[in-house]
């Protein structure tokens, strides 16, 4: 079963790096007339701010034990405690 992504939290991704949330937008491409594909909008909190667009189910997948071996997550995106403190995260 999948698991919500949650608007406004923040989140490690494998590489070690922090996210927050901003949306979960439609894809506005999505022409095959079936629900609109979802996109997460979300924000690097490391010293070099950016936006970034992911799907949901990129997004929400499993870490590849296979690939990432050392990995300690089950997600490629975990949902962290936000009362980390952030700024060095990010290249």
């Amino acid at each position: 079963m999948a698991r919500d992504i949650i608007v406004g939290k923040t989140y490690k991704h494998i590489s070690g790096n922090y996210y927050r949330v901003i949306c979960i937008a439609n894809d506005s491409e999505n022409d095959d007339g079936l629900e609109p594909k979802q996109l997460v909008i979300y924000e690097s909190l490391g010293k070099k701010r950016s936006f970034w667009a992911r799907s949901y189910e990129l997004f929400n997948e499993k870490v590849n034990k296979k690939k990432d071996q050392d990995s300690m997550q089950e997600y490629r995106f975990e949902l962290i405690d936000d009362e980390i403190q952030f700024g060095d995260s990010d290249k």
